[in-house]
Protein backbone atom coordinates (compact mmCIF):
# COMPACT_ATOMS: atom_id res chain seq x y z
CA UNK A 1 0.00 0.00 0.00
CA UNK A 2 2.66 2.44 0.98
CA UNK A 3 4.32 1.64 -2.51
CA UNK A 4 1.55 2.32 -4.43
CA UNK A 5 0.86 5.91 -1.82
CA UNK A 6 4.51 6.82 -3.15
CA UNK A 7 4.04 5.73 -6.79
CA UNK A 8 1.12 8.41 -6.30
CA UNK A 9 3.31 10.76 -4.94
CA UNK A 10 5.88 10.70 -7.33
CA UNK A 11 3.26 11.30 -10.26
CA UNK A 12 1.94 14.31 -9.01
CA UNK A 13 5.26 15.82 -7.83
CA UNK A 14 7.09 14.64 -11.22
CA UNK A 15 8.09 16.73 -14.27
CA UNK A 16 8.22 15.62 -17.74
CA UNK A 17 10.87 17.49 -19.98
CA UNK A 18 8.93 20.48 -19.14
CA UNK A 19 10.05 22.27 -15.95
CA UNK A 20 13.49 20.65 -16.34
CA UNK A 21 15.81 23.45 -16.18
CA UNK A 22 18.93 21.46 -16.92
CA UNK A 23 19.96 21.26 -20.53
CA UNK A 24 22.09 17.89 -19.62
CA UNK A 25 18.37 16.16 -18.50
CA UNK A 26 16.37 18.03 -20.44
CA UNK A 27 18.24 16.62 -23.53
CA UNK A 28 18.03 13.13 -21.98
CA UNK A 29 14.18 13.38 -21.24
CA UNK A 30 13.68 15.11 -24.60
CA UNK A 31 15.47 12.35 -26.74
CA UNK A 32 15.44 9.03 -24.45
CA UNK A 33 13.10 9.30 -22.20
CA UNK A 34 9.92 10.56 -24.06
CA UNK A 35 11.08 9.36 -27.64
CA UNK A 36 9.30 6.41 -28.75
CA UNK A 37 11.25 6.13 -31.72
CA UNK A 38 14.48 6.64 -29.76
CA UNK A 39 16.73 3.32 -30.92
CA UNK A 40 19.90 2.19 -29.52
CA UNK A 41 22.73 2.55 -31.62
CA UNK A 42 25.64 1.36 -28.60
CA UNK A 43 25.16 -2.15 -27.20
CA UNK A 44 25.00 -2.28 -23.54
CA UNK A 45 26.12 -5.57 -21.47
CA UNK A 46 23.94 -6.64 -18.14
CA UNK A 47 24.47 -8.64 -15.02
CA UNK A 48 23.74 -12.48 -15.88
CA UNK A 49 19.77 -12.59 -15.14
CA UNK A 50 19.20 -9.16 -15.13
CA UNK A 51 16.21 -8.17 -16.52
CA UNK A 52 13.86 -5.38 -14.20
CA UNK A 53 10.11 -4.25 -16.12
CA UNK A 54 11.77 -1.22 -16.71
CA UNK A 55 14.88 -2.64 -18.43
CA UNK A 56 14.23 -1.44 -21.94
CA UNK A 57 13.99 2.60 -20.79
CA UNK A 58 17.34 1.57 -18.37
CA UNK A 59 19.19 0.41 -21.49
CA UNK A 60 17.81 3.15 -23.85
CA UNK A 61 19.39 5.81 -21.33
CA UNK A 62 22.74 3.53 -21.00
CA UNK A 63 23.61 3.29 -24.66
CA UNK A 64 22.28 6.88 -24.75
CA UNK A 65 25.23 7.84 -22.83
CA UNK A 66 27.43 5.29 -24.41
CA UNK A 67 28.01 3.54 -20.97
CA UNK A 68 29.06 -0.39 -22.09
CA UNK A 69 28.33 -2.03 -19.19
CA UNK A 70 26.25 -2.07 -15.92
CA UNK A 71 28.29 -3.78 -13.23
CA UNK A 72 27.81 -5.16 -10.27
CA UNK A 73 30.69 -5.25 -8.64
CA UNK A 74 31.75 -2.27 -7.05
CA UNK A 75 35.36 -2.52 -7.02
CA UNK A 76 35.82 -3.04 -10.87
CA UNK A 77 37.45 0.36 -11.09
CA UNK A 78 37.11 0.07 -15.25
CA UNK A 79 33.07 0.00 -15.24
CA UNK A 80 31.62 3.39 -15.58
CA UNK A 81 28.07 2.64 -14.69
CA UNK A 82 26.93 0.25 -11.44
CA UNK A 83 23.54 -1.59 -10.62
CA UNK A 84 23.03 -0.87 -6.51
CA UNK A 85 20.30 -3.19 -5.07
CA UNK A 86 19.95 -3.69 -1.26
CA UNK A 87 20.41 -1.15 1.47
CA UNK A 88 23.87 -3.20 2.70
CA UNK A 89 25.72 -0.87 0.43
CA UNK A 90 28.74 0.38 1.57
CA UNK A 91 28.25 4.13 1.23
CA UNK A 92 31.44 6.09 1.54
CA UNK A 93 32.17 3.38 -1.59
CA UNK A 94 29.34 4.35 -3.34
CA UNK A 95 29.87 8.06 -2.97
CA UNK A 96 33.90 7.23 -3.37
CA UNK A 97 32.39 6.01 -6.73
CA UNK A 98 30.58 8.90 -7.56
CA UNK A 99 33.72 11.36 -7.01
CA UNK A 100 35.07 9.22 -9.92
CA UNK A 101 32.73 10.40 -12.44
CA UNK A 102 30.68 6.36 -12.10
CA UNK A 103 27.13 6.37 -12.70
CA UNK A 104 24.85 4.31 -10.18
CA UNK A 105 21.67 3.13 -10.81
CA UNK A 106 19.45 2.44 -7.93
CA UNK A 107 17.19 -0.10 -7.72
CA UNK A 108 13.67 0.89 -6.91
CA UNK A 109 14.65 3.59 -4.61
CA UNK A 110 11.09 4.01 -3.33
CA UNK A 111 10.95 0.47 -1.49
CA UNK A 112 11.53 0.36 2.30
CA UNK A 113 14.68 -1.38 1.86
CA UNK A 114 16.17 1.11 -0.51
CA UNK A 115 15.00 4.45 0.63
CA UNK A 116 17.43 5.33 3.41
CA UNK A 117 20.07 4.88 1.29
CA UNK A 118 18.71 7.05 -1.87
CA UNK A 119 18.03 9.84 0.19
CA UNK A 120 21.51 9.51 2.02
CA UNK A 121 23.03 9.75 -1.80
CA UNK A 122 21.05 13.05 -2.89
CA UNK A 123 21.66 14.44 0.18
CA UNK A 124 25.04 14.40 -0.08
CA UNK A 125 27.14 17.18 -2.12
CA UNK A 126 29.25 14.75 -4.17
CA UNK A 127 26.34 13.77 -6.04
CA UNK A 128 25.15 16.38 -8.36
CA UNK A 129 22.63 15.41 -10.10
CA UNK A 130 20.18 12.79 -9.07
CA UNK A 131 17.48 11.29 -11.65
CA UNK A 132 14.63 9.32 -10.12
CA UNK A 133 12.09 7.55 -12.50
CA UNK A 134 10.26 5.76 -9.56
CA UNK A 135 11.29 2.79 -10.63
CA UNK A 136 14.97 3.24 -10.22
CA UNK A 137 17.42 6.21 -9.93
CA UNK A 138 20.64 7.73 -11.13
CA UNK A 139 23.10 9.30 -9.67
CA UNK A 140 25.83 11.46 -10.71
CA UNK A 141 28.68 13.73 -10.67
CA UNK A 142 28.41 16.37 -13.59
CA UNK A 143 31.19 19.21 -13.45
CA UNK A 144 29.38 23.26 -14.12
CA UNK A 145 26.41 22.23 -13.12
CA UNK A 146 25.14 23.00 -9.74
CA UNK A 147 23.25 20.08 -7.68
CA UNK A 148 19.71 19.67 -8.98
CA UNK A 149 17.04 16.18 -7.72
CA UNK A 150 15.25 15.34 -10.47
CA UNK A 151 11.78 13.65 -10.51
CA UNK A 152 10.70 12.60 -14.12
CA UNK A 153 7.42 10.89 -14.80
CA UNK A 154 7.72 7.90 -16.86
CA UNK A 155 5.00 6.94 -19.36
Amino acid sequence: MRYLLSYIYHFFISNSRHGTHSPFVYSLAEKVIYNPVFKSQYHVDYPKGFGPKYWNLLNKILSYWEVPRLNTDLKDSIAKAYWIEGPEQNFPELLNLVEQGKILIVHEPYQRAQNRLWKNLIADERVIVSINLFHFGIVLKRDGQRKEDFLLRTR
